[in-house]
């Protein structure tokens, strides 16, 4: 267990966002440089896209205790309680190609998971496409949207939202079963030090991916290994049709291989996608 935990009786309210904290763990990090905080923000995301169409340098990052207007895929709203989670995004200029930006939302979320285990020992696995769960509990959720110049990447902002200190088991407004990290561990934990540690292995992937000619490669074995739903029998809905099938393989683009009960396989590129408890159900 990392040291940067405390027991939960330790505090009775959320303890402000330290960013001098942030900035000090971040030393001679590509993310040290440009950290804006915020109390309140309508999202992340949009605020950082603005930001970049206005020549932002890389490595930008934006944080805010809470959102107003907090987005999810396919535009949901992300709901997270006031002073208790990482809500944040990150600005990256990788001059990558638009089929190639998929390794930038495998390492985001690795990198997000790595932390996790570091600091609090928790498991974390990734389910397609972009999700963070501890068992079937949600523990964060990722938004990847990027810029095109030219048919070259211009920007991409990466955006992610982690349950860190709340307890989502008082909320009666969410949708699915969500957990957190106090919520596993019955410990609170300092979201700068999580959140300098996700920077800090995000920045080490980013180098080596974009190091990379085939820059998925050395990250699509370990994004498979940590995926809660390969091997399994799933359903996936999406908007238009629901499928069922084996979650055979997800492709360095992201999309999902499914192995239909009648032998053909489908790719899939988005939708909503639930393991399947009884394979017996119609």
């Amino acid at each position: 267990m990392d040291r940067n935990t405390f027991k939960s009786d330790e505090i009775e309210r959320p303890i402000p966002f330290n960013t001098e904290l942030l900035t000090s763990v971040l030393k001679n990090c590509i993310f040290e440089k440009n950290v804006i905080f915020k109390n309140v923000i309508g999202s992340t995301n949009v605020f950082l896209i603005n930001l970049a169409q206005q020549g932002s340098p890389e490595g930008t990052v934006v944080i805010a205790d809470e959102q107003s207007a907090g987005l999810g895929r396919l535009g949901r709203q992300w709901f997270s309680k006031e002073g208790e989670n990482l809500l944040f995004s990150v600005l990256l200029r990788p001059g990558l190609l638009p089929n190639q930006i998929f390794v930038l939302t495998m390492i985001f979320a690795l990198a997000g998971i790595e932390a996790v285990q570091q600091m609090t020992g928790l498991d974390a696995m990734i389910k397609w496409p972009n999700d963070i769960y501890i068992g079937e509990k949600k523990l964060g959720g990722i938004l990847t949207e990027f810029a095109v110049q030219k048919g070259v990447v211009e920007h991409v902002v990466l955006g992610m939202g982690l349950n860190v200190n709340w307890n989502p088991s008082t909320e009666k407004k969410l949708l699915y079963p969500t957990s957190s990290i106090f919520a596993e561990t019955h410990q609170k934990v300092s979201r700068e030090r999580l959140l300098g540690k996700i920077l800090k292995i995000l920045e080490k992937f980013y180098r080596e991916a974009t190091e990379d000619m085939n820059p998925a490669e050395r990250f699509y074995k370990k994004w498979n290994n940590k995926s809660a739903i390969l091997g399994k029998s799933v359903v996936i809905e999406t908007g238009k049709e629901r499928v069922q099938g084996e979650a055979a393989g997800i492709g360095k683009d992201g999309a999902l291989t499914l192995i239909t009960a009648d032998g053909h396989e489908r790719r899939f590129v988005c939708g909503d996608v639930s393991v399947k408890m009884n394979c017996s159900e119609p």
